[in-house]
């Protein structure tokens, strides 16, 4: 048997976000502290981390640096280590991106023509660019007819858009609910609030998943030796009941468990964007990808110019989990 205190698995993710709270309440089974389910995760520890821009997951686990990552089955897609490496997990089957519109354009309802014209800072990675531009697809807006912003990373994009310099922003929660309300000073021995700290400055308008629809967005990968190992049957047991866990049980309870993840989103929000998600259905489903999830992601990549061939069977893990389900 493993001992996972000196030997904790190692989980990096690709991007730190609520959308991604079924990895997240996994990763607090397997902290110290955690409490939560404690007689699943008995002698469970994994190590979390986030990937910097420039660190590639996949190469990270060629080199035996992490067990397992976050991703998408679109990074493997022409990528040289993908004939290694197994998407095992589906952790959502929607995109999970929002457009934020800045307060001071208008209170009329949005709609998407609104975009044409409009400054709007969208997230250049790969993925979340080619779900942005199938969306205006779908919704018969041109994406060349949008004066889109590369604003760099979220973190930059959120700046960029609190400064005033874009009408719209493209954004994961809770980055994109932060955007929404005020933050106070607090006394928190009166139980007074004062000054403003944080601005509102916009208002959420539209989803990408909604407008796409389901699809296999992100999964969790490693290499395809290590599903033959315990780790790698005990960290599946626990993600299928996570996932179950995050779509079903009240938000302000997810909120409450996940709420040190996000230091600086307020309880009452993060409870609102966990509700959101699970309202999209994101967590909703078998934990294997389904082959209509990934062809639809494959249809996506391809509209956008992926050429090549990538079988399902080749990119894909079928777990047996999904068949207790029932």
């Amino acid at each position: 048997m493993n001992n996972y205190e000196e030997n904790p698995i190692k989980v990096i993710a690709s991007r730190h976000s609520a959308f991604y709270t079924p990895l997240l309440l996994t990763v607090d089974l397997g902290s110290s502290d955690a409490n939560f389910m404690k007689t699943l995760s008995e002698g469970f520890n994994c190590d979390y981390s986030v990937a910097e821009n420039n660190q590639n997951v996949y190469e990270m686990i060629m080199n035996n640096e992490i067990d397992i990552a976050q991703s998408s089955v679109g990074g493997s897609w022409n990528n040289e280590y993908s004939s290694e490496i197994i998407h095992f997990a589906e952790i959502n089957k929607t995109d999970g991106f929002y457009i934020v519109r800045k307060d001071s354009i208008t209170d009329k309802e949005f709609e998407w023509s609104d975009l044409i014209g409009s400054k709007v800072l969208v997230d250049h990675s790969k993925q979340p660019n080619y779900m942005f531009k199938y969306a205006c697809h779908k919704k018969n807006i041109e994406y060349s007819k949008i004066d889109v912003i590369d604003g760099g990373s979220p973190e930059e994009m959120v700046n960029e858009f609190r400064n005033g310099n874009a009408d719209y922003v493209h954004l994961q929660a809770p980055q994109s609910t932060d955007l929404t309300y005020n933050v106070y000073d607090e006394d928190k021995e009166s139980k007074t609030y004062g000054e403003i700290t944080r601005h509102k400055v916009g208002d959420v308008v539209a989803s990408i998943g909604k407008a796409v629809g389901p699809l296999s967005f992100s999964s969790l990968i490693c290499k395809k030796s290590y599903t033959d190992t315990p780790e790698f049957h005990k960290f599946i047991e626990i993600f299928h009941t996570t996932k179950l866990f995050a779509q079903t049980e009240s938000s302000l309870k997810i909120a409450e468990i996940t709420n040190e993840f996000f230091p600086d989103t307020e309880l009452e929000y993060l409870d609102k964007t966990i509700k959101n998600y699970q309202d999209l259905n994101c967590w909703n489903g078998d934990l294997t990808i389904s082959e209509d999830h990934y062809d639809k992601s494959l249809e996506v990549f391809k509209f956008n110019g992926l050429e090549g061939i990538f079988p399902y069977s080749e990119v894909v893990l079928k777990s047996n989990l999904d068949n207790n389900q029932n």
